[in-house]
């Protein structure tokens, strides 16, 4: 033992002896992977954390782990030593760590033995390198409230794509960063506020927020115009179509014509084959108002239903407490039946215990005047009897008591359960009226949504010109009202519209025969650019202690609120103001590993949240009282979110488990199983109980909350990160570790793709 000290010692640089040393410059290094990885805040084994100085003293299970100035008697040393049956670290354990270097051993011995002084941390630095060019994956999706739009995080850029024309329409970067990156680090989340004019993003210890600005075009731009279609096609398209034409354009391809036609509508055509593309129809106002009475039709439907089973939950506890009724009743009357026999029976022990007390005190006076064997025993026989005649009053009071406490008990029982059944008939009333106001919101949204379709097709306006974009993604139409409105030719969306606001200009020209033409004209213009330009960085030292996992605004749009932490030791959620940046609330260490999604309550006063520690908990954004603690997954909690509702919380888990909860009483309402690898995300679709999921197996799976499949995109080709869906559920997102931006229909059926490039 002495000669391998003396070859430790022999190993420490000189300078390393005379100095005095550092823990964490010098001995905090290699204690993080060998030690500290099983003996931190979050992992104590033994009940020993050694992230400190001052915890290594205070020592676990086995006593403080060091002494100073006493390093051959400090535990530490001892067990990276091997001494005392004591090995640590321990061979082939799960964390990679590995046995300590003589080298190590001496310095940690030296700075035992120095007193072991703690010192300040060190801040570490984080040097981020750049990524190659074949790292892009999707790990995060966000998708605007209205349904317009959706974003998508590659790497470290950012991209905004239009749903309704299915295209490419902006790359959001910081012009501080290069190659029109957005973050120097990956973009680990996205986030639409409810208006949809703000993106926010989060990455590596930064979140940043980006503000759309809809430019319109330059005056001096080129100006292009669709060349009419041949009058032999039209005649042809007009005779296949049985429509009459009042104007009509071909696409720069020659692939398409668009139509107005006499009946309002414009129409888009395939110029060989005649037969119809899309029918285009609306404005964006119409749009609007479909989608506001499409989620009322929805929310009412979702209503109805969970109303209607509250009426059969209490009506089936009503059937359990008419039997407990039942039972009550025939307790109480078999109770007054036998309570008159029982009280009956009393008198007579009583008057037994009476005339045995008195046998027994006239033995015991008879007695006390003369010592008699024989009276002796006729005494101890009347005390034997008198304690039977009380034994015999006790039973008779007993039962008496007992039946009349029986019949108390069950007349109570009565109480209670008329009294309950009294309130699930107030509250099943209650129910029932909100079916009926329920429907008939739903039947008034139906039938107003039914009328709005019908009066698009009886428009008075008729289309006087019609064109293309010169990428044939728009469609433009002017209309007799002085109304200018731009569709998107894929999904037939009316995206833009203008009216004529400003006076016709009239000229007159003459002619040499002495005839004049006088022409009167409108100018308009409509088209945006959308630019999303940066607005706000937050990066302030010691505000993110590590990647931002997750963005989402708050109803109102008027709160951030990020999640993200330090990976194993605490998960944290920061409240930031959207209009200075400022933190308005912080919750440290809100779970015990990092925080890796969360979601506003409908109302905006609750926020859920999960986290790594396989922990949901929803907490009072008001005062930060934790209203629900929620267990039942076995891995990370991947995505959490709340119905619209507001009743039901839905939350995914790496262990391949969507789990949806009763926010009513704050129990499990289902798990639902059925994905191979990790559920990655989740969300519901706008005001109804589907929920759209992305899993690991290479699969977007739509279910509902009782577990119900409803849709399955499978075989995809590879492992898919994030899916998102529009409110109405007509248009499905997704993406994943192949960088490809996947759209399809409600359907499944694929309708456009987006890779990087």
């Amino acid at each position: 033992m002495k000669l391998r000290s003396l070859l430790l010692l022999s190993c420490v640089p000189a300078a390393l002896q005379a100095d005095e040393l550092e823990f964490y410059r010098d001995v905090y290094p290699f204690l993080k992977g060998n030690c500290i990885s099983c003996h931190n805040k979050t992992t104590t084994k033994a009940d020993l954390n050694m992230e400190t100085p001052e915890l290594m003293i205070k020592g676990g299970e086995g006593g403080p782990s060091l002494i100073p100035g006493k390093s051959a008697e400090s535990l530490i040393v001892q067990a990276s030593l091997h001494a005392n049956d004591m090995e640590m670290p321990p061979p082939n354990n799960k964390s990679g760590a590995v046995n300590l270097t003589p080298e190590q051993i001496q310095t940690l011995k030296l700075w035992i033995d120095q007193g072991a002084k703690s010192t300040k941390p060190q801040e570490r630095t984080v040097v981020l390198q750049a990524f190659a060019a074949s790292v892009d994956p999707i790990y995060c999706l966000a998708i605007s409230k209205d349904g317009r739009h959706a974003a998508c995080g590659r790497s470290n850029r950012i991209f905004v794509y239009d749903l309704a024309t299915r295209q490419l329409v902006a790359q959001v970067g910081d012009p501080a960063e290069k190659n029109g990156a957005a973050h120097r680090a990956l973009v680990q989340s996205l986030s639409f506020s409810p208006d949809g004019t703000r993106l926010a993003s989060g990455s590596f210890r930064e979140v940043k927020l980006w503000k759309l600005n809809l430019a319109k075009p330059l005056a001096n731009s080129a100006k292009s115009s669709s060349a009419p279609a041949s009058p032999d096609l039209i005649k042809k398209i007009a005779a296949a179509g049985k429509v009459a034409v009042l104007s009509n354009a071909m696409s720069a391809d020659g692939k398409q014509v668009v139509t107005g036609c006499n009946d309002g509508s414009v129409r888009v055509w395939d110029a060989a084959s005649l037969k119809p593309v899309i029918e285009l129809r609306g404005s964006v106002a119409t749009t609007k108002k479909m989608a506001e009475l499409d989620w009322t039709i929805a929310a009412q439907t979702l209503e109805q239903t969970f109303q209607k089973s509250e009426i059969t939950r209490m009506e089936a506890q009503d059937k359990a407490l008419d039997v407990l009724l039942g039972k009550a009743n025939d307790a109480i009357t078999t109770m007054k039946k036998v309570l008159p026999e029982k009280q009956k029976a009393v008198p007579p022990t009583t008057e037994a215990k009476v005339a045995a007390q008195k046998a027994v005190d006239e033995l015991t006076a008879k007695f006390a005047s003369a010592k008699d064997a024989a009276v002796e025993k006729e005494l101890k026989t009347a005390q034997d009897k008198l304690i039977t005649a009380k034994m015999t009053e006790v039973s008779a009071l007993a039962a008496v008591s007992a039946a009349e406490s029986n019949a108390k008990d069950a007349e109570a029982d009565v109480t209670r359960i008329t009294a309950s059944k009294a309130a699930n008939a107030k509250a099943v009333s209650a129910a029932n009226v909100a079916v009926t106001a329920a429907k008939t919101a739903q039947d008034k949204a139906a039938a107003d949504l039914a009328a709005l379709k019908q009066s698009l097709t009886k428009t008075a306006a008729k289309s006087i010109a019609v064109s293309f974009s010169a990428d044939a993604l728009r469609v433009a139409s002017m209309f007799d009202d002085g109304t200018l409105r731009v569709w998107a030719a894929a999904t037939g969306t009316p995206i833009e519209e203008s009216s004529a606001t400003t006076a016709a200009t009239t000229t007159i020209t003459s002619s040499p025969d002495g005839t004049f033409v006088a022409t009167k004209a409108v100018t308009q213009t409509v088209g945006t650019l959308p630019r999303w330009t940066l607005e706000r960085k937050i990066d302030q030292k010691g505000v993110f202690a590590d990647r931002v996992n997750a963005v989402r605004f708050s109803p109102d749009g008027k709160t951030l609120a990020t999640g993200g932490g330090e990976l194993s030791r605490g998960g944290d959620i920061i409240f930031l103001d959207v209009a200075t940046g400022k933190a308005t609330q912080t919750w440290k260490e809100k779970h015990s590993d990092t925080v890796l999604c969360l979601d506003f309550s409908p109302d905006g006063k609750k926020l859920a949240s999960g986290a790594a520690d396989k922990i949901v908990r929803v907490t009072e954004i008001a005062t930060g009282k934790q209203l629900n603690l929620l267990e039942g997954h076995t891995h990370h909690v991947t995505s959490v979110a709340f119905r619209s509702d507001g009743r039901v919380l839905a939350t995914a888990g790496a262990e391949g488990a969507v789990v949806t909860w009763d926010m009513i009483i704050g129990e499990r309402k289902r798990k639902i199983e059925g994905w191979s690898k990790e559920v990655t995300s989740l969300q519901f679709i706008g005001a109804t109980n589907q929920i759209i999921t992305s899993a690991g197996d290479n699969r977007v799976r739509i279910v509902n909350d009782e577990g119900n499949e409803i849709r399955n995109i499978p075989d995809l080709p590879d492992y898919m990160q994030a899916a998102v869906s529009t409110p109405n559920g007509t248009t499905l997102v997704a993406g994943g570790e192949d960088s490809l931006l996947r759209i399809w229909d409600s359907t499944g059926k694929a309708l456009a793709s987006f890779g990087a490039k």
